[in-house]
């Protein structure tokens, strides 16, 4: 049994927005990815950022005491570890950027994959169809052409 031509062209137009439909499945996908990374890291920095000022709160409540020899002593070792948790804040800081503009990159990288995956595989699905429809269409033809034989011949 044969199709009929806009049977072929409906199955053409369907095939082509399923095509599409998963290329943006695809697309929604890794962007869902990488917002939930984005998200991770920036709730992972808003964590560091609470204890470093959680700490340093502590700190300074700690130090809060009579203005002595032992608390001049206290206020140098809490500048002293200020800074140290300035420097170890900052270093976490960069230390938290590069990883992000790693993975930032390793996402990106991923995406642009599977764009070029997702190209590869919507190509390759275009020519068979366009080849089932050329070999469909051959076919067709032949049919009519029997078709049209047995009718002289009749």
């Amino acid at each position: 049994m044969e199709m009929p031509p806009e049977s072929i062209s409906k199955a053409s137009v369907s095939e082509d927005a399923r095509l599409r439909n998963y290329l943006n499945q695809a697309e929604r996908r890794n962007d869902n990815e990488l917002q939930a990374i984005q998200a991770k890291f920036d709730d992972e920095l808003a964590r560091m950022n609470d204890n470093h000022t959680h700490q340093v709160e502590k700190l300074r409540g700690a130090y809060d005491v009579q203005i002595s020899e032992e608390a001049e002593a206290l206020e140098d070792r809490l500048q002293h570890v200020r800074a140290q948790n300035e420097e170890r804040l900052e270093g976490e800081k960069q230390m938290g950027e590069k990883e992000f503009d790693r993975l930032h990159a390793a996402n990106r990288q991923r995406i642009e994959d599977y764009k070029k995956t997702s190209e590869s595989q919507l190509d390759l699905l275009r020519k068979q169809l366009q080849a089932s429809a050329e070999q469909l269409r051959e076919q067709s033809r032949k049919s009519m052409n029997v078709q049209s034989a047995k009718g002289e011949h009749a």
